[in-house]
């Protein structure tokens, strides 16, 4: 069903409006194909770490050495970075806010008002899951606040 202003001719999408949506279309999309090759390479990761556990579990039992000592030390050297069950959390919640983001975008791109909240939702919840994860960068805050400042100001178009 194709929207109306207070005339009856069909509302017209603000030109600002619509290169916001453009920008955050190339943007999520960028963001997808990220957020794939992320989870496709931790899969990969995930099972090269478990080949190697079972790889050491088998020599330090031909050599009669103690497994649980090497991985020990396997265990205090990878400590260093975020733990792999946090990075999986940290991708998919990425995702699926990079998902209803995309959605709430589409959404405003048909002149609906709901889009700019599932939008702002997602963003926010983005930039606390960045800061969490990764600690305060200014770029991952300003922009994506940048971006909900600019969509609010073509609420008015929105129905």
């Amino acid at each position: 069903m194709e929207q109306q202003n207070a005339a009856g001719a069909p509302a017209k999408r603000p030109t600002f409006l619509t290169v916001l949506c453009i920008l955050s279309f190339i943007a999520a999309g960028f963001a997808i194909i990220g957020y794939i090759t992320a989870i496709t390479l931790m899969g990969a990761a995930t099972a090269v770490v478990s080949a190697a556990e079972d790889t050491m579990e088998a020599a330090s039992d031909s050599l009669g050495g103690s497994y649980s000592e090497m991985s020990a030390a396997m265990d205090e050297a990878m400590s260093s970075g975020p733990s792999m069950g946090l990075t999986w959390a940290y991708v998919i919640i990425g995702f699926v806010c990079t998902l209803v983001g995309l959605y709430g975008v589409i959404k405003m791109w048909k002149l609906k008002k709901m889009g700019f909240y599932l939008y702002t939702g997602a963003s926010v919840v983005s930039m606390i899951m960045g800061i969490v994860y990764s600690g305060f960068g200014a770029m991952a805050v300003v922009f994506p606040i940048a971006f909900i400042v600019m969509y609010g100001l073509n609420l008015k178009h929105m129905e």
